[in-house]
């Protein structure tokens, strides 16, 4: 999971803002980590996957960076945000917190050093981890509470749909043809993981569904009818509770001055409810069919 960092201006407000950012990562990991595993073989592409979601000191602000030395431990190697629970991660033994030294022969000291570098720490590391052979085990070198730890990791092929948590905007959830983003705000609105696992499978079924821009209002509905179907299932294969997950769009409805749920694109809040509600509970899981597209 990718966390895009937010400036001073929204974030500074409190100085226990960085805890709570964390408690947001570690919401949305484990439920990336549990729909990726309803998704089965149905994402348009796979990645080894570890539970590991990293976090780093530069991908903030200066201005943040001593908060952020002195609430979460950060410092110049990357650190161990988010251990999914019942992850490949979690049975190696690694804990959240633990600063990462190296990734079998590769240091980060080296990796953050590295002069055609792109994006942040974080963002490298998790996408060298993304890369490891599957069912392989890599040498992790750690570092807990002044002592070195070493931890095997073996990954797992799972979808490489990459969930991107944004600490700016409002209440809102999209996707395109390879990420599915949240923002912070979105999980500080639900009340509960279901409702997370219900929008952001629905934007997961966008990405499966391999949807593109539509030839018509009418189609754009039918697509977003099927991310509701397989919103549900995803969400249902992955353990989690319709109903719980529906209070969202129920709370929702009393907000419509948020534009994305009033588009002509979306049928009304109380219809996509219904329809949801009526849907069957998938026979089998991990999900393994892509429901045809409907007409409006």
């Amino acid at each position: 999971m990718l966390v895009i960092a937010v400036p001073p201006a929204v974030a500074a407000d409190t100085e226990s803002w960085p805890i709570a950012l964390r408690t947001v990562m570690k919401r949305l990991a484990n439920v990336e980590w549990r729909l990726h595993e309803a998704a089965g073989q149905t994402c348009p592409r796979e990645a080894s996957a570890t539970g590991l979601t990293i976090d780093d000191l530069g991908s903030y602000n200066k201005a943040d960076r001593t908060l952020l030395t002195a609430s979460l431990g950060l410092s110049a190697l990357p650190q161990v945000a988010v251990v999914a629970a019942g992850s490949p991660a979690e049975r190696a033994g690694i804990r959240e917190f633990d600063e990462i030294v190296a990734i079998d022969d590769t240091q980060m000291a080296t990796l953050r050093d590295a002069t055609d570098a792109k994006g942040t720490m974080a963002e490298r590391v998790e996408e060298m981890l993304a890369a490891l052979p599957a069912d392989r085990p890599a040498m992790i070198l750690l570092h807990r509470k002044g002592e070195e730890v070493r931890a095997s990791l073996t990954p797992l092929r799972r979808c490489g749909v990459r969930f991107v948590l944004k600490t700016e905007g409002g209440i809102d959830a999209y996707s395109d043809d390879d990420n599915l983003a949240v923002t912070a705000r979105f999980v500080d609105f639900t009340k509960t993981d279901d409702e997370i696992a219900l929008v952001a499978g629905h934007e997961l079924g966008h990405v499966i569904a391999r949807d593109r821009d539509a030839k018509s209002i009418g189609q754009r509905r039918s697509m977003e009818d099927r991310a509701d179907i397989l919103g549900v299932e995803l969400a249902s294969c992955a353990g989690y509770d319709l109903e719980k997950g529906l209070e969202f769009w129920r709370r929702f409805n009393q907000r419509d001055w948020l534009r994305w749920f009033r588009d002509p694109s979306h049928r009304n809040v109380p219809e996509r409810i219904r329809r949801m509600q009526a849907h069957p509970a998938p026979a089998s899981c991990p999900v393994s069919a892509i429901p045809a597209l409907q007409p409006d």
